[in-house]
């Protein structure tokens, strides 16, 4: 501990002495706190210093911090170094780790393919060489120095993703990274409004190569202005069609599932055939492929491997599995430090289920087996693994240092043949294998079964959206997971917030909360329309009620008398202006005479509905329900010794009304990226089919159910298995909604079927398999309301529970 306190120039407060092997921002994902050393971060809404007395309970035992509170002082046995900026810390003890390392680093840097351009670098030097890369996309001020620190004294080539979002970050990570090797993917528009132009975006990349000894990246603009930005001893090696370009290439064809390249570098001439035939990925392979003819590979070994190469999974995924499992599929890579992110996310599942961890060997980690294996055995142990299943000839030789409830097997072929699929049962099961054992094939025997038509989750978006509203206020936060969380999935949706800390859940009724409660959600949960049948359950589930009558109070406090409970929490909700329910402002003499003998129920907060918080032509109306309820609430609290919390603003009223927060906010639509203010949020569901079949039909041909629509030319129609039993409104019939597919909005032709509809992709090179997107990230559900005369709440909660709903994050 002296040692980092000197490198971060921190101020240290000795405790027990503590061997660091670990770091962590993060206190929900401390794996082993006795070797963890914690970085306190700060910032629009979240303080790390909150939750060091958590960390502490759990085991860690240093902190990096800079604030020292006064109850710090309790935490006996604590080291604590304290210094004026904790993120300044945390790069600064990363640079010094950078600097006494002897690997050569690869800097990565650009605005699309940074991570796929690392996997695949990954993929073609790890049979040679002990490589490390950063862990799925941590490229950021944070991520990068949380990478550097995970390399070890055993790397020969580290990886590393750099990425920037405005004007200043790229010197940071340039003087923690200090590549030697650089690339340059591709300039495109993320970020652009944080940059004055183009070039002032491309300068800020360019500052990564400034110490770089080689540049690689395709011939053309960005990389001649990247030339003029860097010393003149930095030598580039460019590829392109250019006939000047030092490795020049040429597509040769392009077929269904490749593309086949003629490559030239000095006397070096070969074919090469990239298993992917989109721009994107051909531009990814030439920059990964100009490494290995820098490090002059030989031309069979480049085009051997390059045949090889995997598609990058971009994204876990969380999926329905047989028999109520769960099941979180990472099998695009495995090493020990993507494993560690991957059991992160296991840990914030239904904590109602056991979890299960199936893992391959590790591949290429430069790491003993005998050190590496029995160190995996006791991260597993730490995270309360009920069963683990280990496949491969390394793990089954390592058999002995894993519990005693674990299983193994050679080969995936061995485990899909002597599992049985009714062995797993209301489990969360993370799959995380080599790509070299096709677990694929095992996901696809744990998953359940259903039609090809998707709600896909987007939790990184919603978390995104959760942190833009979190930004705008300083309350408490209440999110609405009511109908299903809005169609996007109450159990997924509410572990999610529940990890992130919002401090209450809402559901519309006593059932849903219970499902939260046995799907082991812990927060409050608050039931907007309780039913006195379901009281005695909301009182064993602790759900608190919204009373909105006198009558219902009453009954709700002989409830909690019956069970012999005091001092239950209920929310008060007020009439101000919306005329659905609650208490008038003539009901409160009635409503305070109840309170004046003492009762088993006490008032958590009292709340009132907003009738049209987001339309400005309303705003006289809202700021008068507003007020009303501001003074309806005082006269309130005036008869109470204790803090009775106040909210009325929805998502609306969140982003239009700041000054009337208040103590509590609820948010709701706003999650799933509706903004009243077209603010900067991200769609959160993308609702998806594929196309399972094309027919070509001749001109003025009749085309589904009641020959509503007709051919105007010979067309290839396809037919996608979504219908108005999935929740594809009918009213889109007959050219009035269109879907988009292969880059282009294409109309859906003649009466939506129940499981069914037809779409006319005469205009586009469209095949069967391909994916088909009904609303999401091209076609905004706004959009969609709007078309149909509706509002998004319903196009949202209109689609069908034999939808499957598959969530990922990044």
């Amino acid at each position: 501990m002296n040692e980092i306190a000197e490198i971060i120039n921190g101020t240290l407060h000795s405790g027990i002495p503590v061997e660091i092997t670990e770091y962590s921002i993060d206190s929900r994902s401390v794996v082993t706190p006795e070797h963890t050393l914690f970085f306190a971060l700060t910032g629009n809404n979240h303080n790390g210093h909150d939750y060091i007395r958590t960390l502490y309970t759990d085991g860690v035992r240093a902190f990096v911090i800079s604030e020292f509170r006064e109850e710090f002082n309790q935490l006996t046995g604590a080291n604590f170094i304290v210094v004026e900026n904790v993120l300044t810390a945390l790069q600064q003890l990363a640079a010094h780790h950078r600097q006494h390392t002897q690997a050569e680093v690869i800097g990565i840097t650009g605005s699309n393919g940074k991570t796929v351009v690392k996997e695949w670098l990954y993929q073609l030097l790890a049979n040679d060489h002990a490589v490390y890369r950063s862990p799925r996309s941590y490229n950021s001020q944070v991520g990068v120095p949380l990478s550097l620190l995970g390399i070890d004294p055993k790397t020969e080539i580290a990886i590393i993703e750099a990425g920037i979002s405005q004007k200043g970050e790229m010197q940071h990570l340039q003087q923690m990274i200090q590549p030697t090797i650089g690339i340059f993917t591709h300039l495109g528009d993320a970020h652009g409004e944080n940059f004055a132009s183009r070039e002032e975006k491309l300068a800020e990349k360019a500052q990564l190569f400034t110490s770089c000894q080689w540049v690689i990246g395709q011939t053309g603009e960005a990389l001649e202005y990247i030339k003029t930005r860097v010393p003149s001893t930095t030598s580039f090696l460019l590829w392109g069609e250019d006939p000047k370009a030092d490795i020049h290439v040429k597509t040769m064809n392009i077929a269904l599932g490749h593309r086949e390249v003629q490559v030239t570098f000095g006397n070096k001439h070969f074919i090469l055939d990239i298993p992917f035939p989109d721009i994107a990925s051909y531009e990814n392979c030439m920059n990964a492929v100009s490494i290995l003819l820098l490090k002059q590979y030989s031309p069979d070994v480049i085009t051997s491997r390059v045949q090889q190469l995997s598609a990058i999974a971009m994204r876990m995924e969380i999926k329905d599995g047989i028999n109520n499992c769960t099941l979180v599929n990472d099998y695009y890579n495995s090493d020990p430090s993507s494993f560690q992110l991957a059991l992160n996310i296991l840990a914030t599942q239904d904590a109602s289920k056991e979890r299960v961890v199936i893992l391959s060997d590790f591949m290429d980690t430069g790491k003993a087996g005998d050190d590496l294996y029995p160190s995996i055995a006791e991260t597993l142990r730490q995270a309360n693994i009920s069963l683990f299943i280990g496949i491969g000839k390394h793990l089954s030789e390592h058999r002995h240092d894993f519990s005693a409830n674990s299983r193994f097997y050679e080969d995936t072929e061995h485990f899909l043949r002597q599992e049985e699929r009714d062995n797993f049962n209301n489990q969360i099961i993370l799959i995380k294998g080599a790509r070299a054992f096709q677990f694929e094939y095992i996901a696809g025997f744990l998953q359940k079964q259903s039609h090809s038509t998707i709600l896909e989750v987007d939790l990184d978006a919603m978390v995104h959206n959760l942190n833009h509203f979190r930004s705008l206020t300083d309350a408490h936060i209440a999110v609405m997971v009511k109908a299903f969380s809005y169609g996007s999935g109450s159990r997924e949706i509410a572990s999610l917030l529940q990890y992130h800390r919002v401090d209450y859940l809402m559901v519309a009724f006593a059932d849903e909360g219970i499902e939260l409660r046995a799907a082991g959600i812990t927060i409050p949960i608050a039931v907007m329309n309780p039913e006195r049948e379901a009281f005695d359950n909301m009182i064993m589930f602790n759900l608190e009620p919204e009373i909105y009558a006198l009558d219902i109070l009453e009954d709700f406090n002989r409830a909690l008398n019956k069970h012999g409970i005091k001092r239950f929490p209920v929310h008060i909700k007020l009439n101000t202006g919306m005329n659905r329910s609650g208490f008038d402002e003539q009901d409160l003499p009635q409503l305070l005479e109840f309170f004046q003998t003492e009762r088993s129920v006490y008032i958590r907060s009292m709340f009132s509905h907003l009738a049209g918080s987001d339309e400005t032509v309303h705003d006289e109306f809202t700021l008068g329900q507003i007020h009303l309820f501001e003074r309806m609430t005082e006269r309130i609290q005036a008869q109470f010794n204790y803090k009775i919390w106040r909210h009325i603003l929805n998502s609306a009223g969140i982003e239009r009304f700041p000054q009337y927060h208040f103590d509590m906010v609820r948010l709701g639509i706003g999650l799933h990226g509706i903004s009243a203010t077209h603010a900067n949020l991200q769609p959160v569901s993308s609702f998806k089919t594929y196309i399972s079949s094309i027919r070509n039909v001749p001109t003025d041909q009749s085309i589904g159910y009641g020959r509503k629509s007709y051919t105007t030319r010979p067309s290839r129609i396809a037919v996608i298995p979504v219908g108005y039993a999935d929740g594809l409104n009918r009213h889109l019939s007959n050219r009035v909604g269109n879907v988009f597919i292969k880059g282009k909005r294409v109309p859906i032709i003649g009466n939506i079927c129940m499981d069914t509809c037809m779409i006319d992709v005469t205009d586009t090179n469209a095949t069967i398999g391909d994916e088909v997107e009904i609303f999401g990230k091209h076609i905004l559900v706004t959009e969609l309301s709007e078309q149909l005369g509706t509002i998004p709440y319903e196009i949202l909660t209109g689609i069908s529970h034999r939808v499957k709903r598959v969530y990922y994050k990044e």
